[in-house]
């Protein structure tokens, strides 16, 4: 377990930092400076996806670490300790020692080996959390106490739907199961549900208390122009149901001839199906919303072969989805053209700034060149929601209004991320949410102020998709 778990960290170390890591890490470095998230600074995710990378900041900062190296030995000890936990709690309930060094094995490379390239983002650094809470509920299915391990897989359920919301999916379907099977409501008072309950409710009331700029202004922006940008469902539901049709496949292939679907191994799967729930809810296909679809759906007959051992077919058939899958959520978003060495060539640790909806543009960038970002966010995703939704439906007038002052909240940080950051380039990319050819900078010229602003740039090269403009002064 030791072996899979330094091998995932090395591994890890040129591919960890992607574009939502680097961000984040970008976040925090400007929290620490004094800027405050909601006023100066904006994120569509709930504050805790921004704040868990905080430790890893301050601790680069003392030490000289790089940050993102920090993240890797971070996440590397929170999988050690989901898998204490789960051990723990299965050593509480009597399992034998070949069952728990099974399970350790299994979930160290499941969570520290199958993301890939998903290491170390919030989606990931979630499901480890939550991946105890499943576990305890699997032991409870099968009528055995966790002991006191169940109060540390609660907090770390709460904890997971602190970051993404739609994580509750995922940890309550397995006890709405336990629910309906046992024909009781007791499974929703276990110790687990309600620390985890506790948890999300005391998250809750803090975001209100320190972050009330973001409840009150950002976060209902977020509903309106953010959360609509959606695939169509046709699109969505492929994946899950190949998944999860393929783990039902290989639980019977694995199972004895009595099986029924109230075995172990259900709980488990039924996490996969709260997974493929969220990764449709949350509708935009990205291969790191799917994690835990993909995670719990391979751990469900994982955990039945080693009763029974899958003949070679069926093992190479498993072998194969598995490696499939690990494909696709290491799958790379849309790329942009090299640009590294442009920028570098034009500004030595530029102030770097970007139009464009997608984070990729301008992160990692800024940190591979040791620039300076001087955005107020990652990019004008609220824009792009805004604009999309104006051009596919007929918004009522008052939906209008909304959507038209989102826009000109865009526009206004654009101008003052201009004014105070003074960036010696500007990145302009051309395309809307990656699919549509747009022109953002007449979107951003179509303001006066920020047209004035601008006309101190010149462009000086057009590389693919994307425009380079630097300070002409």
């Amino acid at each position: 377990m030791a072996a899979i778990l330094l091998t995932a960290s090395l591994v890890q170390i040129p591919l960890v930092l992607n574009p939502d890591l680097g961000w984040l890490l970008t976040a925090n470095e400007k929290i620490l400076d004094g800027q405050k998230l909601g006023v100066d600074l904006f994120e569509s995710n709930p504050p805790l996806s921004v704040y868990m990378y905080m430790s890893a900041v301050a601790f680069s900062r003392l030490s000289g670490i790089a940050p993102q190296l920090i993240v890797i030995a971070m996440v590397i000890v929170e999988i050690a300790g989901a898998l204490l936990i789960i051990d723990r709690a299965a050593a509480s309930a009597g399992l034998e020692a070949k069952e728990r060094s099974i399970s350790a094995w299994l979930f160290a490379f499941l969570l520290a080996v199958l993301p890939g390239t998903v290491f170390g983002q919030r989606e990931h650094i979630a499901v480890i959390a939550l991946t105890p809470f499943v576990a305890v509920t699997a032991l409870r299915w099968r009528g055995l106490s966790p002991g006191p391990a169940a109060i540390l897989a609660g907090v770390g359920a709460g904890l997971a739907m602190g970051i993404k919301p739609f994580f509750a999916l995922v940890a309550g379907l397995p006890i709405i199961l336990c629910v309906v099977r046992q024909r009781s409501l007791r499974p929703l008072f276990t110790s687990e549900a309600c620390i985890a309950a506790a948890v999300v409710i005391g998250y809750g009331a803090l975001v209100f208390v320190l972050f009330p700029a973001y409840v009150s202004t950002y976060a209902p922006m977020v509903a309106e122009a953010y959360l609509p940008i959606r695939k169509d469902l046709g699109s969505l539901l492929p994946l899950p149901i190949v998944v999860i049709t393929a783990s039902i496949a290989l639980l019977r292939f694995s199972a004895p001839r009595d099986f029924k679907m109230s075995e172990n191994s259900f709980p488990w799967l039924a996490a996969s199906v709260g997974g493929a729930a969220s990764f449709i809810i949350q509708g935009k296909a990205w291969p790191y919303t799917a994690l835990a679809l993909c995670l719990f759906a391979i751990a469900a007959p994982s955990l039945q072969v080693w009763t029974r051992p899958l003949r070679a077919p069926a093992l190479i058939g498993a072998l194969a989805a598995v490696l499939l899958i690990g494909f696709y959520l290491s799958s790379p978003d849309p790329r942009f053209p090299p640009l590294q060495e442009r920028v570098q060539a034009l500004a030595k640790h530029p102030r770097l700034l970007t139009m464009t909806d997608h984070i990729g543009l301008g992160h990692p960038l800024v940190r591979q060149i040791h620039g300076t970002w001087v955005g107020s966010s990652c990019a004008q995703l609220l824009a792009a929601g805004a604009i999309l939704r104006q051009n596919s439906a007929q918004p009522s007038p008052a939906e209008q209004a909304k959507l038209d002052g989102i826009i000109q909240f865009e526009r206004r940080h654009l101008l003052a991320d201009i004014r105070t950051g003074r960036p010696n380039v500007i990145l302009v990319d051309t395309y809307l949410l990656s699919s549509f050819p747009f022109d953002w900078l007449a979107w951003a010229n179509a303001d006066p102020e920020l047209q004035a602003e601008l006309s101190r740039y010149r462009e000086v090269e057009d590389v693919g998709r994307v425009r380079i403009f630097v300070d002409s002064r």
